[in-house]
This record gives C-alpha cells, sequence and structure tokens, in this order.
C-alpha cells in the first residue's frame, strides 16, 4: 500500500492500489537528444534522457573540432515520447481511523497515458524512484538537497 513505501522500496517494483485523483496533460518529454557543435557543425548524440533528472544531459565537448561549446538542440534528430503524471490517493478504505490519506505521484510513459481518470480506482505497478525536487530548494543556498519520490509505471489496471 501507499502507507507501507520506504527508502528499502527504492528502485525496486512495487504494486499499490488507490484512487486517482488528479491526472496533468500531455506533455513532450525528451528520450534520446542529439546536439550540434556551433563551432563545427558536427551532429554529437543521441543521449539518453530518463524521467528523474531535470536537467538534460548535454556533452561536455565536441569529439570533431574539441570546443566545449556552445551546443544546440538538434531538434529534428531528437527522440520524444509523451509524458503524463496521474496523482494517486489511498483507497478510503484503507485509511486508518482520524488519519490523512496519503498519496504518491505516478509517471506515465509513451503508451501508458491516459489510462486512467480521476475519481477511477486503479492499480499500478512500476518502479518505485527518487529526484531531486528543485521546488524545494528555490532560493537556498545551503542545506541538504530534498528528494521527491515518484512510481513510473509499468502496468496500470482499472478495478471495478
Amino acid at each position: 500500500s501507499l502507507r507501507d513505501l520506504r527508502r528499502s522500496h527504492l528502485n525496486q517494483l512495487v504494486k499499490i492500489r488507490g484512487v486517482a485523483t488528479r491526472r496533468s496533460g500531455v506533455f513532450p518529454q525528451l528520450r534520446l537528444v542529439k546536439y550540434v557543435c556551433r563551432a563545427c557543425g558536427a551532429l554529437l548524440g543521441p543521449f539518453k534522457q530518463s524521467h528523474g533528472v531535470k536537467a538534460a544531459v548535454k556533452p561536455s565537448s565536441c569529439p570533431a573540432c574539441r570546443s566545449e561549446g556552445p551546443f544546440r538542440l538538434a531538434q529534428e534528430d531528437t527522440v520524444y515520447r509523451n509524458f503524463q503524471r496521474l496523482n494517486v490517493q489511498e483507497p478510503p478504505s484503507e485509511v486508518p481511523a482520524g488519519r490523512m490519506p496519503r498519496h504518491k505521484e505516478i509517471v506515465l510513459l509513451g503508451e501508458m497515458i491516459d489510462v486512467a481518470r480521476p475519481g477511477e480506482e486503479v492499480e499500478i505497478t512500476g518502479i518505485y524512484g527518487h529526484s531531486l525536487d528543485g521546488r524545494m530548494l528555490a532560493g537556498k543556498t545551503s542545506g541538504f538537497p530534498i528528494f521527491a519520490t515518484s512510481i513510473e509505471a509499468n502496468h496500470v489496471v482499472k478495478l471495478a
């Protein structure tokens, strides 16, 4: 259940049940990125991107001319995939008396988008992961990093 997810489950396959409460729009997300060196025009890449990385992976230098940049995104050669966020909350039957229901962000990629609508009860199987939460670091210059957790869905089943 959502209430049982802990640090020991990070990067593990998990299965949870819950009620979809909110769904984002569908956005393009970088999957394989290619860059063009502005100094010599060489095409660099592809560089694989993952959903937990907030900034795109970039080359450090051009192997053709040894320039350290700048590099331009080659949009016509870059591969995108569909990306959507779904918020899932504990079903009312699993919330202990007097407690607030817990919720978790689910990342839906590719063909997984639009599989559930808000209000539907779902069972989700996916990888429980974490990424640096930039919203928590805004304006802070010191302190420890904050990580947000989410589940990258591999399979979603609507429950009747």
